[in-house]
Parts: C-alpha cells; structure tokens; sequence
C-alpha cells in the first residue's frame, strides 16, 4: 500500500511539473490525450454463453448478469474522476474510446431509454469543473440489443468513439476543418453479431502550421480466434490507406487492441509493426527509456468466471501488463509524452473492491507535440 501511495504522489507532481512546462509552450504545441474510458463491462458473460465457455446458462441470463455489473460500475463516478484528470491537465484534444451508451427497453427493437450514457456524463462532469469541452465528432459503431430473463426487458450497446477539443483554445488558437468520421469495411462476425469498429480524423491549424489528428479503436483480438486478429490487421492496413495520400504531418492515437511491447499475451499482433513499417513512428519509445514499459492495460479485471463458477465477482485486482494505448506520428516534432491514472479516493483492499479504483481499467496517455 505503501508503494502504492508513493507512486501516486509522484504521478501528481508529475502531472503538475508537466502542465507548468507544456504552458511555456502554449503557442507553439499541441497536448493531445488519448483514453479508453472503459464499457463498464467486457461482455464475458455473454461472450462465454455464445461460445460455450458458460454451460448450461442461458443467453438471457447473462445479458441479467451484464446488466447486474454495469449498475456496480459507478459510470458517474468514473466520469467524474476521469474529467477531474482532464481538468488538471487541459490537453487541447481528448480522443475517447469505448465511449458506451446504454440503452433499455421491453424488446430489442424498443430498447431506447438511456441508462448509461459515457459522453454525456463525460461533458457534464467537464462543465461542473468549469472546464468546458467542445464536441468535434463521434463514432456510432457496433449496435447489441439483448432480451434478458429477470431484469424484465432487453440491454442495448452502442459502441462509440469521440473527439473533444478544449473550447477555450478555440477558434483563436486552434482552428479545425475537413472532420470525418468513419467505420471501417472489415468488421468481426461473431457468432450471430456483427462487431464493427472506425476512426475519426480532423485537420488541425495551429497558427501557420497543420496536422491531422486521427483516433481510432481497433479489433480487440480473441484468445483462439485467429479471425479477431485478422480482422483487427485489415483495420489497420485500411486505415494506412486512408491517410496515404495526406500531404500534412499527421497523429494517429487511440486503443490499437495491439501490444506495443510485443509481450506474449493475446494482444501480441502484427498491428504496431505494420503502422510502423508505414512510416509512423510510436510516440512511447521515442520519450521514455527502453527499460520504462508504459504498461496501459488492465488496471482492474472485470466479469471473471474462474472456473466456470457464477456468479463471479464483477472486478478484480490487477496490474496492467500490455502497452495498447498509443501515439503514431509523421512528420511531427513529439515533445514528450506520459501515462496518467485517475484513481478513486480511499484505500481498498487489494484483492476485494466492489466497484472499480479507477476511472477506467485503461491508464490514459498524453502525447505534446509541435507542428
């Protein structure tokens, strides 16, 4: 615990030392911060229905189930720790990932009253901090609606990305123009799903200079289902060919689902080396010694099933083991870069937490960059 609260100390001057040095530079460079926000569940139970892990437990009763954890998510509460992170460190672009709306009806087809809405709660958090975000575009990707058993109706997911900009820096300091928001052709047919992912890009004007920034959140890849992965390499390589002929520096950044330390878990794919063979250099390696891992993911498990057993416990500790959260750059001077947390007050015990100790079970990255 200790060690815990020691390294927290030192994120904190950390993060106060970085916002006083990226300040001396306002004019001149470009704080982009990149954050998986978090779903407020992995779908295993469903997941583990559809492809037999779960025995003998219905369908229905793991959508029960899904919605039983997402109620011990506390998507307010994250929200808010999330937007006091970004309050402290004012980047001027914040690209979101898993930027979840869930929604509840009697049927499927009828599922529209909002339960969780991760955007909304995101800006409202902002606003009460009296720091103000402008909405630049979103991502409506993968759309599930589910009949549950005893929750007495159907659990819709919609997965979205979005991009923000701080409204103080607009339009007098950085201006935007050609925003696109696409969804890739490959997509993931899984069993009687359609699991689809895209990306959304901006070009970005900062006094005489420009780039374009670009967010995206590919395939996540599945133990034993080499299709995942597969899928998730023709994302990135549509991707590299959407920005081929772009003739302006550019930033890629987001949730690549692809292990940029090349460890040997199932994120271990192809992706990070294919971007890079593209000419876009990741920013991590290039800010940070090679002894300094940049670990982003899990910070906390979620559904677990161990052994088969329900009902599980809805989060469990961890220690995040893979780098999947990252910058790509061409052409673009990158100042530095770091790891932030946004953890949740009080001490825990390390192994028994009813609701998540952080914001997300992703560490968010900050990348400064100079046109």
């Amino acid at each position: 615990m200790l060690r815990k609260l020691a390294v927290l100390t030192l994120l904190s001057l950390a993060l106060a030392a970085w916002a006083t040095a990226a300040d001396r530079h306002d004019g001149w460079t470009v704080k982009v911060m990149t954050q998986n926000m978090d779903d407020g569940t992995d779908q295993t139970y469903v997941i583990g229905v559809l492809t037999g892990q779960i025995p003998g437990v219905p369908l229905e009763s793991a959508v029960d189930l899904t919605f039983a954890e997402l109620q011990a998510s506390n998507f307010e509460g994250r929200a808010k720790l999330l937007a006091k992170q970004i309050a402290e460190i004012k980047p001027d672009f914040v690209a979101l990932q898993e930027v979840a709306l869930w929604r509840f009806g009697p049927t499927p087809k009828t599922a529209t009253n909002v339960l969780y809405d991760n955007l909304d709660l995101l800006l409202t958090a902002l606003q009460e901090l009296h720091v103000p975000y402008d909405f630049v575009a979103e991502n409506s990707l993968t759309d599930i609606a589910l009949q549950g058993d005893q929750i007495g109706g159907a659990l819709r997911f919609t997965d979205r990305n979005a991009l923000l900009v701080r409204s103080d820096r607009r339009p007098d300091k950085i201006d935007l123009s050609n925003v696109q928001s696409q969804e890739f052709e490959a997509a993931f047919p899984f069993a009687s799903l359609n699991i689809t992912a895209g990306w959304i890009s901006v070009d970005v004007h900062v006094g005489d200079k420009q780039f374009r920034l670009v967010t995206t959140h590919l395939e996540s890849p599945i133990a034993g289902v080499p299709e995942a992965t597969d899928v998730q390499v023709a994302q990135a390589l549509e991707l590299i060919e959407q920005l081929h002929d772009t003739t302006i520096p550019v930033v890629i950044c987001g949730d690549f689902n692809s292990d940029a330390n090349r460890g040997n878990g199932v994120e271990a794919t192809p992706t990070v080396d294919i971007i890079e063979a593209a000419g876009y250099a990741e920013t991590w390696p290039k800010t940070h010694h090679r002894r300094d891992p940049g670990f982003t993911w899990p910070l906390y498990l979620e559904d677990q099933f161990p052994g088969g057993g329900l009902p599980p416990p809805f989060f469990a500790a961890s220690e995040p083991f893979e780098r999947i959260d990252l910058f790509f750059s061409k052409d673009m001077d990158v100042v530095r870069s770091e790891r932030v947390l946004a953890p949740a007050r009080g001490s825990r015990k390390p192994d028994s937490f009813e609701t998540p100790p952080f914001g997300s079970d992703h560490a968010g990255v900050i990348a400064v960059f100079r046109p």
